[in-house]
């Protein structure tokens, strides 16, 4: 019939297609679900329990409880009825509802007793009770019910004999479940549940009514039918397989649940990087469990697999509910008591707790497949089963673990002696299998455990272990598999071969083991079976299995019985039957009983007697399989294998072509044929690269030509693997073919599969030859000829060779691509653009693996040397990777062979390899999450470092060299170091211990100031006794003697004898930092598991290590902190230098944090003292008395304000003294460091005090003119009144516009102006006064000074000029022409004569006096005169814009022009003063004539050369010919024009910091200038300087200060002019004012719009007072080139090799300053003034957020203003001035004028129209700053962003006085701090114009190197008379640190640069061409962009 659904709404319960019968009485049983959730429990009563497999005696003790139960709940009627069907237990139910035909809720009470006492204590129920089935317990005595021979049998539902036990529907069993638990309670509450109130519930009738219902519904869909029993019962039981099959599912998916694995059983499996992160040695709840399991069999603890109980877990497992719900500890109810004892479902701790088995297998079946191999190694190791084959979990098909036993590796001994390795899977070998049939007394696992080992370790889980009893769900059916491999010293018990035993979980006959069972009796040569005498009678039982054997297979029958029973005759015919079947089928067979007459036999005979038969038949017989074959027959029964997927076949397939390419190139020079580049031309090139560093050979050559000889030669090796590489090869290629970016999971199995045929190749390959090694070595050591021992050894180096060439493994393809990375990426563009797109992926991929888990190789064993580059790159991509996490380091240390590696893979669960019949050459890095248990630490990851063993023998002499290196890199690597030693005698790691204390001793140089020194862990292995460290107390006493002996001695060698104790060297506690570890293998291999107590003592150390040691550590690394300390210590080693390398990176990283730090806290300060001050400006701004008492009062509020930001910033300074990482190294600096900062503090407060005078003094001034003129105001406001008034009668209703109306004003204006008293002023022409001055000085030469002027003046339009057709030509070649004479082309040449020309022509002109009565013409001709240059210069040239560059030319001319003409006009006029000098020294007269003619493009042109029309302010390019215009004594003029350029530079420096504090011009600061000239003459002892060079120099000083001069002049008489102030101030509101009276505005209108006025300008005024401080800040956070000084270095390098001129190099190294500033203006302009598509620059937009704040501000206080009728306006403005005058510099003596007059007749309507108008002022003042160009700032703000930027970034201005590199540090006064000058890097010497004496060369050496050698200088400081050794250059220049290091040379960019511009720069310095080594010219630009490392 059709499925039928419950009816009550919400109940997703439906029935399947069944008789209609069977579907109603499951339906009313059902129903008795809905009813049991309505039904309200009464107190302190327990309902009775009765289940389908009681006796009589549990029948009469039921009745009794009810009769109490009915009693106790006053239950009547219907609804006893249904409290009885609770009683009932699952099973008894599903009989009643089939026997009954579903009408149980109609019978009454009596009726529904009597039938439960039918079927509840009957013998033989035709349906087995489910919970007997369902226990799958570890061989519990299981109880089969057969129903042979009885009446009503029924067929076997499962085929197997037995019917499959009733069990709920899956729906059903959902209804069952509590959700949030996971666990049946139903069932607790039917059988333990306590009805709560005395009530009967009303849902009785509901009840009724439902059941009749489901009857009608079930008529209705029913046909009718008869239906027998029997048939019934067979539909009843189909029905009930598949209900138990959705049960067991459902039993599964809790089970994944209640471990918190649900996540991991699809698609995301668990990783090894996760298990690590998640690996818990607590078990505080269940999903900590399988973590648990899981981290201790990674770390080889085998008790893990069995130990998942924890005291958290007992407490959280809810117990007898009874027992909680009273809250006692004890029962006094016997009757209770006795039902807990009877009532096998009563729940407990064990029945709560999953099975250890069922996690394991719920662990492997999370586990990704990579992660599942090594949980098979562990466990193998463990000499634990292992899964094979899991039967079907969640309805998936059963798996077949194929691949993760790949990687498992047997090591056993062959029949000849000789010791084999070899996987697990490919070993042949003969399997025995072991099952059970039916329920037998002896446990079968712990029975195959005694024949696998005589220790009885747990190989097979079985019943007796911990949680044995406890439930299988997921292993029931699973086929367990370990290995057997006998000792050497065969007992008469022991098996005589490697066996295999396989283990079937569960009975043969159950459902579940029918796959795995046919699956071992397909593969297995002897099957051992277990079965009780009771069982034989079931003749299915056997013959299933009988028909199943392979005739190959043997079966060896084990009789067992059960305990104090006998075999009677029935047993015996029993077993006689068997026999003769299997004999018939031809089966052969053997027999084994386990008893005899006296009972069961012991176990031990047992064994001895399986062991026997075992071994005939596995004599008898040739079958033997190896796990691979047995795949076959998986596939046969579809059992799903576990390497059968799409990308592990794929990868399978290319990895066995790349072997098969490798085996076609035979087995002679494997690695030389298949990895060629890591062969010779790598291991040529790391010797040669060590001999770079450390020039051994070096001979009598030269150092140049040596290097120059090396390098040639290590490029021809880069250029021949750069050949290697492009020659087609089948097994490169496919590698690399196959590595993609990013990593996939194909990519992994490809690498996997890859290293499981190399290991499996080379443990083919290597034991011969280890043998023939150690067969040479027996030679050697028997032979006592000389001569025959040397050439033994010959034979033996040659052996030693051959067996590391054919050490061939998955680490070799890795060097091969890191050989392949590197040798492009140093060929650069000679490697094709293919080749070098297809290794940038390389490093990203490394990068990923050591994300999953892979090891990076950061030393190569057979080279000993890093790839470097390789390294990095790698390096580089982990950090993009994981950003700055903190990485703490582990390394280890131990001689060959003393378990280092298997150390570290069992304390992390690592991969190391170990196990592939080679030892670990070469260093190796794997990065591994820190673990989720130790969140708390300060670290993210581990990087955990494995090495080489020392003391190898096949290193031979090259031993002490290469273990010194290893042990210094290893040791200066890590954080911490684990030094292993295999035993307790000290005096076998003596050897070691010298290495490992020289390596220390050196580190303990290195950080001598460093608090926390690298720590040391001694870990003595293979040491068992359990007192060890207190029994051998004498001996670890005799250990630290040792250490200090042999620290002794170290000291003495490296020249450091204070040295004497081990401790000085490291914090070492003896009692804390020696650990004694017992043996790995606990027993004799091969059968011996491992330790638990080595897996025990590592688990300690490394808890020490987790909680300890991370957490008392300070300093913390990251990746690329990590990078820079492997390169620091690599070139250490290589140079053999180690100590002061290191110490020089360290000190100076932490120095130049310093730095940083004290930049961001000294800005804070500025920042806030100008903040201050700005805010105080308005204050001043609106004071008009009691400015004397303001004074003072600012400059006490100025101190203590200031005082606070200063403890501030102490405090901060302080605490980044403490808490930062690298502290023990800035201690050193922490004393200056908080002088310098109190002393700029210092400095700050008297500057800002100073500005507050100043600004005093200039309101003073105001408020006095003011004073004056308040009579004059009044008339002008009433006389605008008046002009109003009659223009508006004169024009009648005609209005006036805006433009007519201020034209009629200003006309007026300009009378009123004429009308206010001006008092006499200075009337000082700045120039005049400064020539005139120059004059009187130099009057006695004087036409040599006019030539002068004119020259410099010609000097500098000219270059100016140049510049500007070298921007407009289009002739690349012409570009890079400079000033600078240079050999100069034709055309070059021409254009120069040109030039030349037009400034002649312009002079004449000038000096014409018929120009001098006409402005215009004069302007005109010249103008003229430069249009004909253009056209000369267009005829030799190509310009861009033509038209600019005729603009740049007039504009330049006329400059030129001005001054003479300004001077003879002067003259004419009779001295009167006719003019002023505008802007850049042009005069109005030509201003004026270039506006009218260029009025389109002026404005333009003008802005773009802005900075070459006052280059004379900044410009240091004063050249002189020094041979000319200097008298030396015996002085090279090459140095003495240095130091003069040098003192120009500081004298400019001088000259402009003393006029920047002038407030107007005096005469007093030219004669200072002339002072300041002889003053450095007098300097220059050793030089006399000509009169022409001092005026000269004179003239050039006061024209770089002219423009400041004269801006300063021009401001301060403005300040002080009446008119020009009153006019500057009023001519806006009295135009508005004027404008609303024509107009006839009303009141309000008429003031709002004067007031706003006067507000707008205050706004604007705020807006740029603050403006610098706002962009400074602005800039230094975003701007990233000038943060710091060596940042903005490298930027500006960058920027030179990008423009790619000469002249910009040479401004460069000689005129450094003005470099830096032409960049600082560079990139503040690129960042501030650039626009980006139509929206506003950044300055404009910082400008609008300024405004719109202020404004705001005034707004919202506007309106906070109270104002009505009652107050005048007066009061209204008084109170506006007093909530405005911290913000907006509005006087209020100002706003009264302004308002006088006015009247308003409603202040809501005044405020209104105020508001309005400063909003359209806000608009108009956005509009004004969004045209703003940096001209404009620079004139508002006289300490603008550039100067404010420049004092942060341009740092110490110091250069090297030997190659001019600049001073890296970012402090000026650092050498008082005690801190020298340091140059990151230093130039070749000929960059600081250095040349040989006897060759006139420039030197091509850099300092470095020069510091270190025998070569000698001459310098000016001490007069160039004597030659000083390099060596001794400190005592000439002490503040200078120069760091000799012969390995370190010039940067790639300055060997390309003396490259392509050595002719230039020999040309420039006057010296002859340096001799560049012919490696340089290799160097492209890209590598000279790359070393910048920006």
């Amino acid at each position: 019939m059709p499925i039928v659904k419950c009816p009550v709404p919400g109940c997703d319960y439906v029935t399947d297609d069944l008789d209609a019968v069977i579907v109603a009485a499951l339906l009313t049983t059902h129903g008795t679900v809905h009813a049991a959730r309505t039904i309200p429990l009464a107190t302190e009563v327990r309902r009775p329990f009765i289940s389908a497999t009681g006796a009589s005696e549990d029948w009469s003790d039921f009745k009794s409880k009810w009769s109490k139960y009915v009693e106790a709940t006053k239950i009547t009627g219907q609804e006893r009825v249904l409290h009885l069907l609770e009683c009932c237990d699952e099973p008894l139910l599903r009989n009643l509802a089939s026997c009954e035909g579903g009408t149980l809720t109609e019978k009454s009470e009596e009726e529904l007793l009597a039938a439960i006492k039918e079927l509840a204590v009957r013998e033989d129920s035709l349906v087995v009770p489910r919970d007997a089935q369902d226990s799958s317990r570890q061989d519990d005595k299981e109880h089969c019910t057969s129903l042979d021979g009885q009446q009503g049998d029924l067929p076997p539902a499962n085929g197997t004999g037995n019917p499959e036990p009733l069990g709920n529907t899956g729906q059903n069993r959902k209804e069952l479940l509590d959700k949030n638990s996971g666990q049946c309670k139903a069932r607790k509450n039917r059988r333990h549940g306590k009805y709560k109130g005395n009530a009967v519930n009303n849902g009785t009738s509901a009840k009724v009514q439902q059941t009749a219902d489901i009857q009608k519904m079930v008529e209705k869909n029913g046909n009718e039918m008869e239906v027998s029993v029997e048939d019934t019962d067979c539909k009843s039981l189909r029905v009930t397989y598949e209900v138990h099959q959705e049960l067991a599912t459902e039993r599964q998916e809790e089970l994944f649940i209640k471990l918190g694995l649900t996540k991991y059983l699809k698609e995301r499996k668990i990783a090894l990087q996760e298990a690590m992160r998640q690996s818990s040695h607590k078990i505080s709840c269940m999903s900590d469990i399988p973590w648990h399991v899981l981290s201790k069999i990674m770390m080889l603890d085998w008790r893990g697999r069995d130990d998942i109980i924890s005291p958290a877990i007992e407490n959280s497992i809810s117990t007898d509910q009874t027992v909680q719900e009273r809250g006692k500890d004890f029962i006094d109810d016997m009757e209770e008591i006795f039902s807990l004892i009877t009532d096998n479902t009563s729940p407990n701790v064990l029945s709560s707790v999953p099975h250890p088995m069922d996690v394991l297998i719920a662990v492997i079946l999370c586990s990704s497949n990579f992660l599942r191999q090594i949980i098979c190694e562990k466990l193998f190791m463990c000499k634990l089963s292992i899964p094979l084959v899991i039967p079907s979990v969640l309805k998936e098909d059963p798996l077949f673990l194929l691949w993760a036993l790949r990687s498992t590796v047997a090591e056993f001994r062959l029949p000849s002696g000789d010791l084999c390795e070899t996987s697990v899977v490919k070993h042949p070998i003969p399997i025995v299998s072991c099952l059970r049939v039916g329920e037998i007394p002896r446990s079968k696992s712990k029975f195959l455990n005694e024949i696998l080992n005589d220790q009885s370790h747990p190989t097979f889980f079985h019943r007796d272990c911990q949680n044995g009893m406890n439930t299988r769900i997921l292993s029931e059916g699973a086929l367990e598999i370990a290995w057997y491999f006998p000792p050497q010293q065969l007992k008469n018990t022991d098996l005589t071969d490697n066996v295999v035993f396989m283990n079937l979980r569960g009975d043969e006959n159950s459902a579940k083991t029918a796959k795995s069972m046919e699956f071992l009796c397909k593969i297995s040569s002897v099957v051992l079976v277990m079965i009780d005498i009771d069982g034989i009678g079931n003749s299915d039982n056997m013959d299933s299995l009988m028909s199943k054997l392979s005739h190959e297979t043997k079966l060896i029958l084990m009789l067992m019985k059960q305990p104090k029973t006998k075999v009677d005759g029935q047993g015996k015919e029993r077993i006689t039957k068997l026999a003769e079947k299997m004999k018939c089928k031809g089966i052969q067979h053997f027999t084994i009983p386990d008893f005899d007459a006296r009972g069961e036999l012991n176990i031990k005979h047992l064994k001895r007697q399986t062991t026997s038969l075992i071994n005939r038949c596995l004599a008898e017989t040739t079958m033997k399989r190896t796990i691979k074959e047995c795949k076959e027959v998986a596939d046969s029964l579809k059992i799903v294998v576990d390497e059968s997927s799409s990308e592990c076949s794929k990868s399978q397939k290319v990895s066995s072509q790349v072997i098969k390419a490798i085996c076609r190139n035979g087995m002679d020079n494997l690695k030389a044929k298949n990895l060629p580049l890591q062969c010779q031309p790598w291991q040529e090139w790391a010797e040669l690269n060590k001999e770079k560093h450390r020039r051994k050979n070096r001979g009598n050559d030269s150092m140049d030509s040596y290097m120059d000889k090396i390098a040639n030669e290590m490029r021809k090796l880069r250029q021949r693997q750069l050949q290697l590489i492009k020659k087609p090869n089948m097994f490169c290629d496919a590698f690399l073919d196959n590595l993609t970016d990013p990593v996939s999971e194909e990519i992994l199995y490809f690498l996997k599969w890859l290293k499981l045929y190399l290991d499996e190749f080379s443990r083919q390959t290597l034991p011969s030859l280890q043998k023939e090694c150690s067969q040479k070595w027996n030679q050697i050591r028997e032979c006592e000829d000389a001569t025959k021992r040397a050439a033994l050894q010959v034979e033996l180096d040659q052996c030693e060779k051959e067996l590391a060439e054919a050490s061939f493994g998955l680490e070799h393809f890795m060097r091969e691509i890191a050989q392949a990375y590197e040798s492009v990426q140093s060929m650069g563009n000679e490697a094709s653009a293919k080749t070098r797109e297809r290794m940038q992926c390389l490093p990203s991929i490394m990068a990923e693996l050591m994300l999953l888990g892979y090891p990076l190789e950061i030393m190569d064993g057979d080279a000993a040397h890093i790839p470097m580059k390789w390294v990095q790159a790698v390096l580089s991509q982990l950090t993009e990777r994981i950003g700055d996490k903190k990485i703490f380091v582990l390394s280890v240390l131990g001689i060959q062979s003393s378990g280092k590696s298997t150390l570290l893979n069992t304390m992390f669960g690592l991969q190391f390899a170990v196990a592939a019949g080679r030892c670990t050459r070469g260093v190796f890095a794997q990065l591994l999450p820190v673990c989720t248990e130790y969140s708390g630490t300060k670290y993210d990851y581990i990087l955990v470092v494995d090495t080489e063993g020392l003391r190898a023998a096949e290193l031979g002499k090259a031993k002490l060299q290469h273990d010194n290196e290893v042990a210094t890199l290893v040791i200066g690597l890590a954080d911490m170091t684990i030094v292993n030693v295999k035993g307790e005698n000290v005096s076998e790691m003596e050897d070691v211990l010298q290495i490992v204390v020289h390596a220390l001793l050196k580190m303990s140089l290195v950080n001598k100031n460093l608090e926390l020194q690298p720590s040391c862990i001694f870990i003595h292995q293979n040491v068992s006794a359990q007192d060890a460290s207190q029994k051998l107390r004498t001996g670890q006493q005799r250990f630290i003697e040792t250490l200090d002996k042999v620290t002794k001695a170290a000291g003495k060698q490296e020249d450091s004898p204070h040295y004497t104790r081990f401790r000085q060297l490291i914090n070492f506690d003896i009692n804390k930092d020696i650990w004694y570890i017992s043996d790995l293998w606990k027993g004799d291999p091969p059968m011996a598991p491992v330790n638990p107590g080595y897996s025990e003592n590592i688990n300690n150390v490394k808890q020490k290590l987790m909680t300890d040691v991370l957490q008392s550590r300070s300093y913390h690394l990251t990746a690329d902190k990590f990078c820079a300390r492997l390169k620091d210590l690599w070139n250490g080693i290589l140079d053999q230098n180690f100590v002061f390398n290191f110490k020089n990176s360290l000190e100076m990283d932490a120095y130049k944090s310093l730095e940083r730090e004290f930049s961001d806290i000294l800005w804070s300060m500025k920042s806030s003292a100008m903040e201050w001050f700005n805010s105080k400006r308005n204050l001043i701004s609106n004071k008009e008395n009691e400015l004397e008492k303001l004074s003072l009062d600012l400059a006490s509020e100025c101190r203590q304000n200031l005082d606070k930001v200063y403890q501030e910033a102490v405090k901060r300074l302080d605490n980044y003294f403490i808490t930062h990482e690298d502290r023990s190294f800035l201690e050193q600096w922490r004393i200056n460091s908080m002088l310098k900062l109190k002393s700029s503090y210092g400095n700050i407060t008297d500057n800002v005090i100073v500005n507050v005078k100043c600004e005093i003094e200039k309101r003073k001034i105001q408020v006095e003119q003011k004073k004056d003129m308040k009579t004059y105001i009044t008339r002008i406001m009433t006389e605008a009144q008046q002009l109003a008034e009659e223009l508006r009668q004169q024009e009648g209703k005609r209005n006036l516009t805006k433009e007519q109306l201020e034209r009629r004003f200003k006309k007026k204006w300009n009378k009123w102006m004429k009308m206010i008293p001006q008092k006499e002023k200075e009337d000082l022409d700045v120039v005049q006064k400064t020539y005139d001055i120059l004059d009187g000085h130099f009057r006695q030469d004087l036409p040599l000074l006019e030539k002068v002027k004119e020259k410099r003046c010609m000097e500098t339009v000219r270059d100016n000029c140049i510049k500007a057709i070298r921007n407009y030509v289009t002739d690349k070649k012409f570009r890079t022409w400079s000033s600078i004479p240079l050999l100069l082309t034709n055309k070059e040449d021409i254009a120069l004569k040109y030039v030349n020309e037009l400034l002649e022509n312009v002079g004449e002109i000038v000096s014409e006096k018929d120009m001098q009565a006409k402005k215009g013409q004069c302007a005109q001709k010249v103008m003229s005169r430069v249009s004909e240059t253009v056209k000369k210069l267009k005829s030799v040239l190509n310009f861009t814009n033509v038209n600019e560059l005729e603009i740049c030319l007039v504009i330049f001319s006329c400059q030129y022009a001005s001054h003479p003409y300004s001077k003879i006009s002067k003259l004419e006029s009779g001295g009167r003063k006719v003019h002023e000098v505008v802007a850049y020294g042009i005069h109005p007269a030509f201003d004026e004539a270039l506006r009218k003619k260029f009025s389109r493009h002026f404005k333009e042109v003008m802005s773009k050369i802005e900075p070459d029309l006052v280059q004379q302010r900044t410009s240091r390019n004063f050249s002189f010919d020094i041979k000319a215009h200097t008298q030396m004594k015996m002085v090279k003029s090459s140095s003495v024009e240095q130091r003069i350029h040098q003192l120009i530079g500081n004298l400019s420096d001088d000259i402009q910091s003393n006029t920047d504090k002038a407030q107007c011009f005096s005469e007093h600061y030219i004669e200072e200038i002339i002072h300041k000239v002889d003053s450095m003459e007098i300097k220059c002892d050793d030089v006399s300087f000509t009169k022409t060079f001092r005026i000269e120099l004179v003239v050039y000083l006061c024209q770089l200060c002219l423009p400041k001069f004269c801006e300063k002049q021009k401001r301060y008489v403005e300040d002080r002019d009446q008119r020009f102030v009153y006019e500057r101030d009023n001519y806006g509101p009295c135009f508005e004012r004027f404008k609303s009276f024509y107009f006839k505005f009303a009141g309000e209108q008429a003031l709002a719009n004067i007031l706003s006025e006067r507000v707008a300008k205050a706004i604007e005024n705020a807006v740029n007072m603050d403006m610098a401080r706002t962009l400074a800040e602005d800039v230094r956070n975003n701007v990233r080139q000038l943060q710091l000084k060596p940042a903005f270095l490298k930027s500006v390098l960058r920027k030179l090799l990008e423009v790619d001129e000469f002249s910009e190099f040479y401004l460069y190294l000689t005129d450094l300053d003005a470099c830096l500033q032409r960049w600082l203006c560079y990139y503040i302009d690129g960042y501030l003034f650039t626009k980006h598509n139509a929206s506003p620059n950044r300055y404009a937009k910082i400008a609008f957020q300024k405004i719109e704040s202020i404004t705001s501000n005034v707004c919202e206080i506007m309106g906070q203003v109270p104002g009505n009728e009652e107050n005048s306006l007066t009061v209204w403005i008084e109170d506006l001035h007093y909530r405005l005058k911290d913000k907006l510099a509005l006087p209020l003596e100002d706003l009264l004028v302004l308002s006088e007059g006015y009247e308003i007749a409603s202040f809501e309507t005044f405020t209104g129209y105020f508001r309005k108008q400063v909003l359209e002022h806000r608009k108009r003042m956005r509009k004004t700053f969004e045209k703003h160009t940096p001209t404009d700032h620079m004139v508002t703000q006289e300490d603008n962003v550039y100067k404010l930027i420049a004092a942060e970034c341009k740092g110490c201005t110091e250069k090297c006085p030997f190659c001019s590199a600049p001073c890296s540090l970012n402090t000026s006064a650092h050498t008082e701090a005690g801190v020298n000058h340091v140059a990151v890097e230093h130039y070749p010497e000929a960059c600081g114009s250095y040349r040989w004496r006897a060759s006139e060369k420039l030197v091509t050496e850099n300092c470095t190197v020069l510091v270190t050698s025998n070569a000698r200088f001459r310098c000016r400081q001490t007069n160039c008379e004597n030659y000083h050794p390099f060596k001794t250059y400190k005592e000439i220049y002490p503040d200078w640190d120069i760091h000799g290091d012969v390995s370190v040379e010039a940067t790639p960019y300055w060997k390309w640069f003396l490259v392509k511009y050595e002719a230039q720069l020999a040309e420039a310095f006057k010296a002859k061409r340096p001799d560049i080594p012919s490696s340089w010219t290799y160097i492209t630009k890209e590598d000279a962009m790359n070393s910048l490392g920006l």
